[in-house]
């Protein structure tokens, strides 16, 4: 018996690629190399956002990367929640492999993949995770559990980081875990290599259009 339990009823959805495609209803690309029809979604020097917003929840993608760092200095590889057009990216929350030109961060010889989220004004928490060879070219499921006080990020079905509401003793500014600012799933790879997006799965979300 549930009796006065309030209970937080959420949504999901899964999108494979091999039924969806890329489609248009669902995506949009905001670089002219977007999403092609296929089996996957292959993003090559490309990037692509749904049109749904998202707000906390559980979310994974299966990805696929051809090597463990970007090709260049300027590029990177990005999968998670994101809003593309705030450039301060207020409250996203996402896997990255990015080169860092961050005072003291400078990741030319290893760029790493990392954890990284930002709270409602933008600053950054973030931390590196240690790549493990059996993920380089493989079809590999990264997952990002976004709660009210903490995300978890997840590689197949293991944690690897956990950033909290703690303040980050590194920049000193970050103000907790976004809960206001709704985000979209984005998925981008500035790299001339090719990054594929076998499926996404969204156990649960609110979710506001």
């Amino acid at each position: 018996m549930i009796g006065s339990e309030e209970r937080d009823l959420r949504e999901g959805l899964v999108y494979d690629p091999m039924v969806k495609g890329s489609d248009s209803n669902f995506w949009k690309g905001d670089t002219a190399n977007v999403p092609a029809d296929s089996v996957v979604l292959r993003f090559n020097a490309g990037s692509g956002s749904s049109y749904s917003q998202y707000l906390l929840g559980d979310f994974e993608f299966n990805v696929q990367v051809d090597s463990l760092s970007p090709d260049s200095n300027d590029s990177e590889k990005r999968w998670g929640l994101q809003n593309i057009g705030d450039s301060l990216e207020r409250g996203a929350v996402y896997f990255e492999m990015r080169y860092d030109t961050v005072a003291g961060g400078d990741t030319a010889t290893t760029r790493p993949l990392r954890a990284v989220a930002r709270d409602e004004y933008g600053n950054v928490k973030r931390t590196n995770i240690t790549w493990d060879t059996l993920w380089n070219n493989a079809r590999t499921r990264y997952r990002i559990i976004w709660e009210n006080d903490a995300c978890r990020f997840l590689i197949n079905d293991s944690v690897y980081a956990t950033l909290d509401n703690m303040g980050d003793t590194s920049a000193g500014t970050f103000t907790g875990i976004n809960v206001n600012i709704p985000q979209a799933l984005r998925i981008s790879n500035r790299a001339a290599d090719s990054m594929d997006v076998s499926l996404i799965v969204v156990r649960s979300a609110r979710k506001m259009i």
